[in-house]
């Protein structure tokens, strides 16, 4: 599809569909294709060659030639067969057959969200973890915050991570030395910081008494509950933050000034390995 500048913007972007055909080839050899694992996945299901190409849709030949390349180019069993006895003999995926068929997956997935980040014009490009947070990522915590590693400062089994978020405020997270050395953190790596909107207190006092990391912000809205209120703070850096509170504590002014509080060890860091 080529793209007219004479269409509306909101049209093009509507008109777009894009299929993901993904294909693997080894040694210039086609290995994998959706036609192939298709015939894998109906092999698995018929428990022969012959009944997997008749559901698969193709002819007994083609599917024993290709099951013949994946086995050649994997450089070990992906099928393997039984010929003659009762039941006329029979085939199967092998342990490395099945692990194909989910890296294939996987990677259709991986190939869905970029296809999706394309498409999506505020989605952030700048890196992988970026792109698999927003389309890929599902937690519970509802405050999720991109940022860098700034500094590392160790203190017995644990490590004081300090971070600069990417509208520029500082916070510092508290993980355990072996954490740390999992995440392969060092000054510059990407992160994921999460916090749970329970953990946040909202302060509207000065400066002084409160906890290392507070975000300043306003009150943009508030959603009354019967056990607990949900208050969202603007951050000045940009983007929200979520904090709950007892229903039994005071509400603040809607636009009032505050500052979202949370501790160092209640910052949870998400990365992906470089």
């Amino acid at each position: 599809m080529e793209y007219d500048d004479a269409l509306p913007r909101q049209q093009w972007k509507e008109d777009v569909e894009l299929d993901i055909l993904l294909s693997l080839q080894q040694q210039g050899r086609l290995f994998i294709s959706p036609k192939r694992v298709r015939l894998l996945t109906c092999i698995r299901e018929q428990g022969s060659i012959s009944r997997g190409a008749r559901a698969a849709g193709i002819s007994y030949k083609s599917a024993w030639d290709a099951v013949r390349d994946i086995n050649e180019l994997a450089g070990r069993p992906v099928v393997t067969s039984e010929t003659g006895g009762k039941g006329g003999g029979g085939a199967h995926l092998t342990g490395y057959g099945e692990r194909l068929l989910k890296i294939y997956d996987l990677l259709g997935r991986i190939e869905r969200m970029a296809v999706d980040a394309l498409q999506d014009e505020s989605a952030s490009l700048d890196s992988l973890l970026a792109v698999v947070s927003r389309f890929g990522l599902q937690t519970s915590a509802r405050n999720q915050f991109f940022a860098h590693v700034q500094a590392l400062n160790a203190d017995d089994l644990s490590h004081q991570v300090s971070l600069v978020m990417d509208g520029g405020a500082p916070i510092v997270a508290d993980i355990t030395e072996r954490s740390c050395r999992r995440l392969g953190l060092a000054p510059g790596k990407e992160v994921l910081a999460l916090i749970k909107a329970p953990w946040v207190t909202i302060e509207t006092h000065s400066e002084q008494g409160r906890t290392a990391n507070s975000l300043p912000g306003s009150i943009s809205e508030v959603l009354t509950g019967e056990q607990f209120n949900e208050i969202i703070i603007a951050l000045d850096q940009g983007g929200d933050i979520c904090a709950l509170r007892p229903v039994s504590e005071p509400i603040p002014a809607l636009n009032g000034r505050a500052y979202a509080c949370f501790a160092p060890e209640q910052v949870i860091l998400a990365t992906l390995e470089s």
